[in-house]
């Protein structure tokens, strides 16, 4: 049995308390109904997110509309969700791998319920003076993603973008205050970014252009591969490219808590002290977010006293594990700590990444 008691231990040498924001990067959209869908800003089209009580970064969201560049479409395939097997008949080729082998597909129907539910849409009001009976045309002209990953927007074998022979690789037509769903299937798991080129078509002439790019992640519900890849799937591509924004090591909220410490421990580290009963006994214990998984190595530490050559690698069991579905590889860990002459001490979670 397992009860949370407040701490009265001297502890400060991780930041680990509630950071007191709503997330960090692209959040997670994991489940329910969005559309990706165009408004007029400045004469030009502009890609957001329009969100329908969507759950974004664990929680049921109402804002109703987030940026382009403020999610990520989450999908976890994992034993609850597992991937569809691609069918045999070649006219299924168009998926990117063999008979047999796993699809990830965001289905259109919205089922199952633990995947996001994804539309297009040219129904917001910003669009009217543009006319009433436009045509809004969305063109897939870029991707990146995993080497080899090939994207499909379908339905059935009806296909609408399909990046296996290149760019532009489709497009689809929607009318003013049209709202249309499709199978969005990936090939490989991984982070994707597609770019979407958009026009406003009125008797066939253009009358306004714009573009976004929208990011996907694919995962078997495992963490991480390393800190590149959560470095790729939470940061704008600008922003990958310089290390004193996305580095591991850069602050880039300015808050003294480190890229390195929120890929280890969460948006929402937490260190908790718990008292683990066991036959009778009772044994202090630690429950913290830790990322596993993911290419690196976190340890509890402790120490005697605030000197940093004292450090020591903690006797501790490990008792419970919880995995945050949001966020890939998290998991709430419980520990229980066996050396009693601890609890006099000084504790630390520490994070070490390997060598490059």
């Amino acid at each position: 049995m397992i009860r949370i008691v407040k701490c009265i231990y001297l502890w400060a040498l991780i930041p680990l308390m509630a950071f007191g924001f709503d997330g960090f990067g692209f959040l997670p959209y994991t489940r329910d109904h969005m559309d990706i869908a165009v408004r007029l800003e400045d004469g030009e089209l502009v890609g957001f997110w329009d969100n329908d009580f969507a759950t974004v970064n664990g929680q049921i969201n109402s804002a109703p509309s987030f940026p382009a560049a403020g999610l990520r479409a989450l999908g976890v395939f994992d034993e609850a969700t597992p991937p569809l097997p691609r069918p045999a008949p070649a006219q299924w080729d168009f998926f990117g791998v063999a008979a047999g082998e796993p699809i990830y597909m965001l289905p259109s129907s919205g089922d199952p319920v633990t995947l996001p539910y994804l539309g297009l849409n040219a129904e917001d009001p910003s669009l009217m003076p543009l006319g009433a009976n436009n045509e809004y045309r969305f063109t897939l002209v870029d991707m990146t993603g995993p080497e080899g990953g090939v994207f499909s927007l379908h339905v059935g074998a009806t296909v609408y973008m399909n990046t296996l022979e290149g760019f532009p690789a489709g497009s689809v037509l929607v009318d003013r205050g049209g709202h249309y769903h499709y199978n969005w299937t990936f090939s490989l798991p991984g982070t994707y970014d597609l770019y979407f080129e958009f026009e406003a078509l009125n008797g066939g002439s253009v009358v306004a252009t714009g573009s976004d790019m929208f990011r996907f992640q694919i995962t078997t519900g495992g963490g991480f591969d390393d800190y590149e890849h959560w470095r790729r799937t939470v940061f704008t591509p600008d922003q990958i490219e310089d290390e004193t924004i996305s580095g591991p090591h850069a602050t880039p909220l300015d808050d003294g808590v480190s890229n390195m410490q929120r890929f280890a421990f969460g948006d929402e580290a937490t260190f908790e002290w718990v008292w683990i009963e066991e036959d009778g006994d009772l044994f202090p214990g630690i429950r913290s977010f830790m990322r596993q998984d993911s290419g690196m190595n976190i340890s509890a530490q402790y120490s005697p006293q605030l000197v940093s050559t004292d450090w020591e690698d903690a006797d501790v069991t490990l008792e419970e594990t919880e995995r945050v579905f949001h966020d890939p590889g998290m998991e709430w860990r419980t520990y229980r700590i066996n050396h009693t002459y601890m609890i006099t001490g000084f504790f630390r979670l520490r994070a070490v990444l390997p060598a490059p």
